[in-house]
């Protein structure tokens, strides 16, 4: 019905069945088709604007800048497609192209869907950051949890929009069939060889939902301290204190134990060991910490403490416990009290109570003959009767 409307259209206008106005018109169509498609979606976003001002929401107007490329390139499709019909060349274009045309249009659709899923990405992650900063630690879990299920939504919308695709040519779906025929042993090989890839993805998506880790947390693995920077279905980047980059496999992380610091909150306690003489007054030395300690905003004011925790033969341990905010503040407080404290023992009384190596007086010789014993004894008086002898003498 309406390939007969369009080819009565000609014999209306009075042109001839074939020629060349039908090349022109099938040309003119593809230009004409998306500057219509443009204005359409020009005057569609204007009337949108006027009503997105009026919300105090921002991921709106983003919604709609978005998804501008992508209606007007759909759009586009079909009044291309609708005006080369006009014609009878037309309809044997569009009947020869409809795979292609098809083609874009799924291409169309899957370009606004990964537009739509970034966006909302972007608006989770900026209410977890707002969260964040107001002291809610469940919200790097938010992040988490929303940078992978963007990934994963955007490799199902390739492989889906893929999949649409290729179903649109016979020769695709002709292999496919043959495919199919040898799928038994086509499956077996290929799931040995995508064990570790699928097992390494299903890691991914097992961290996702049981999170022992999220970004932004302090983690050590395999001796290396740094924070959760990326969470990939398949691996884990970690940012090294010294700018470096360290990659761990998620299936790593499920195997292995790791230290993460930040898992219920970023408080920490830490030691400062500095060792003194044993006649060091250690009241002298708590009071001393506990005077300094109050000067630093490192310090959150939630835990303190002096003890002595070992001895040796030439000194004694004295640590500090010390708390702070996150793990970086620690550091810095930890070195800052081990100075204060080094500088006040070296300072107390001209640095007595410094560690110090004693030595003891050695015995008289006298002392250590008469320990000798008996014989020892005699030669040693026979030596002063000689020597008196000779004085006399």
């Amino acid at each position: 019905m309406q390939n007969s409307n369009f080819e009565s259209l000609g014999a209306r206008l009075g042109l001839p069945a074939d020629g060349l106005w039908q090349w022109a018109i099938v040309a003119a169509s593809v230009p004409v088709g998306f500057a219509l498609a443009r204005l359409a979606v020009g005057l569609f976003r204007r009337a949108g604007s006027l009503v997105v001002r009026r919300t105090a929401t921002p991921w709106d107007e983003k919604t709609l800048d978005a998804a501008i490329g992508p209606v007007t390139l759909c759009l586009g499709i079909v009044l291309t497609a609708g005006l080369a019909k006009m014609t009878r060349l037309g309809q044997e274009l569009v009947a020869d192209l409809r795979s292609l045309l098809s083609a874009l249009f799924i291409g169309g659709v899957a370009w606004l869907l990964m537009r739509l899923v970034g966006i909302l990405t972007e608006v989770l992650d900026a209410r977890a950051l707002r969260h964040l900063q107001e002291g809610s630690e469940s919200s790097r879990g938010l992040r988490t949890q929303a940078r992978v299920l963007e990934r994963v939504a955007r490799v199902i919308i390739v492989i889906v929009a893929g999949a649409l695709v290729l179903l649109n040519f016979e020769t695709v779906r002709n292999v496919g069939v043959s495919l199919l025929a040898s799928a038994g042993i086509a499956g077996v090989v290929l799931g040995l060889a995508a064990q570790k890839p699928v097992g390494a993805i299903l890691s991914g998506l097992h961290i996702l939902f049981t999170r022992p880790i999220d970004l932004g947390d302090k983690v050590v693995v395999d001796g290396e301290f740094g924070t959760i920077e990326e969470i990939r279905l398949t691996h884990v980047v970690m940012k090294i204190w010294d700018e470096r980059r360290l990659i761990v496999p998620t299936a790593r992380l499920l195997d292995q134990s790791f230290q993460n610091w930040t898992k219920h909150g970023s408080e920490k306690l830490g030691t400062v060991e500095i060792y003194v003489d044993y006649r060091t007054p250690v009241d002298a030395v708590r009071r001393h910490f506990e005077s300094i300690l109050p000067n630093s905003e490192l310090w959150d004011k939630r835990v303190k403490a002096v003890q002595v925790t070992n001895v040796t033969e030439r000194t004694i341990e004295v640590r500090f416990l010390v708390s702070a905010r996150d793990s970086g503040q620690l550091f810095d407080l930890r070195c800052w009290v081990r100075e204060e404290m080094l500088r006040w023992v070296q300072e107390l009384e001209e640095g007595m109570y410094l560690p110090q190596e004693r030595f003891s007086r050695a015995a008289p010789v006298v002392e250590a003959v008469e320990r000798r014993g008996p014989a020892s004894g005699r030669a040693r008086r026979a030596g002063a009767a000689d020597g008196v002898a000779d004085v006399k003498s």
